[in-house]
């Protein structure tokens, strides 16, 4: 006989919420991060250029 398993409806509508807020807060993050390493590669890339 195969087991049923519910979740109780509390948790799930409980982690909603801060879900939402973690990715309110990561996602700026990320893009910011993914900005900011993108410019290092080209500022490096173009101080090795000009030094070589």
């Amino acid at each position: 006989m195969e087991q049923v398993i519910h979740r109780p409806l509390n948790a799930v509508t409980s982690t909603v919420p801060i879900v939402q807020k973690a990715g309110r807060f990561l996602l700026p993050l990320t893009i910011a991060l993914a900005i900011t390493g993108s410019g290092l590669l080209v500022f490096f890339a173009l101080v090795f250029a000009l030094l070589l």
